[in-house]
């Protein structure tokens, strides 16, 4: 049984017409988005978006047509540039937690990764975020919660801008609302020692109990996750699984009792390019310094790619 938000909440924060119009009467921006390319600039200022999509699959920027049509339909949405972030939130009874606020990693060729493709997040202190935009992604969050009845986990993607003669204030640009956990919310979850499901369980009036089994947190530092793409076929051989096997044993000193390679394929597996190899974590006390090791623990990795 899955336990999340009922069809018509998450119908309704999939429509971009609900999300344009809450965004922007509550201090937030949302690009200019069309169901039919008909009258768009074919330059690449618009991307092509699948209405189905996970992780940025299928995203390309819009030049005309390509002669591959999306087998569950499209919305054409114009390109901003800015700071890809998410913010994780615990929406229950008492009101809304912000658990983490985090950049995105998109599209980076160190992982080898496809140019809009998700291959990980870095979190930010709480420093990283000016207070004015949190304050209106927060008042964005509980209209959304208020308008359309989510409850548990939820997260939202959006851009923070580089301030411009136009705007000024840098209003956060919101792309899109996730009605469930999503993919940075176990960063959080290694920093604070809470286990998210939990937290999502425990929204929905489920009792549970009150020790935590998690390893040891440090809540003073920052945590990050990479994921490394194929860029050809990889055969895991043996001989791959014991590098990283040794890579891991590498990251050991940071890793406060978590695994911090995960996702690893089995023995005998052919990984097709552009799939995910592996995933590798890293946690220091400062973003920049997580950025950092990320780099290089997937620089590692990859090296007998």
């Amino acid at each position: 049984t899955l336990i999340g938000n009922i069809p018509a909440a998450v119908e309704r924060v999939r429509d971009p017409t609900f999300i344009q119009v809450l965004a922007r009467e509550n201090g937030c921006s949302y690009p200019a988005t069309f169901s039919s390319p008909f009258g768009l600039p074919k330059d690449g200022t618009y991307l092509r978006k699948p209405t189905a999509s996970v992780g940025g699959t299928g995203i390309i920027r819009w030049v005309g047509l390509d002669g591959k049509p999306c087998a569950d339909g499209a919305l054409w949405q114009e390109f901003v540039t800015g700071v890809p972030m998410s913010a994780s939130l615990l929406v229950g009874p008492e009101g809304i937690e912000v658990l983490s606020v985090c950049r995105q990693l998109i599209g980076r060729g160190w992982c080898q990764a496809k140019q809009f493709s998700f291959c990980g997040a870095v979190e930010l202190s709480n420093a990283g975020l000016k207070q004015d935009m949190r304050t209106r992604l927060l008042e964005f969050a509980s209209a959304l919660v208020e308008r359309a009845g989510l409850m548990g986990l939820i997260g939202i993607d959006f851009i923070m801008p580089r301030k411009t003669t136009k705007d000024p204030i840098g209003k956060p640009i919101v792309l899109e609302v996730n009605p469930r956990p999503t993919a940075t919310m176990e960063l959080a979850e290694r920093r604070t020692g809470r286990s998210q499901a939990g937290l999502h369980l425990s929204a929905y009036g489920f009792p549970l109990p009150t020790k935590s089994i998690a390893p040891t947190c440090g809540r003073d530092v920052c945590w990050g996750k990479a994921i490394v793409f194929a860029e050809k076929p990889v055969y895991v051989s043996l001989a791959f699984d014991r590098h990283l096997t040794r890579c891991a044993s590498l990251m050991e000193d940071q890793s406060l009792g978590w695994p911090m390679v995960t996702d690893r394929p089995r023995c005998g597996t052919v990984i097709q390019a552009g799939h995910p190899i592996s995933t590798i974590f890293a946690s220091a006390q400062t973003p920049g310094n997580v950025l950092r090791s990320l780099r290089e623990h997937v620089g590692e990795i990859v090296r007998v790619l």
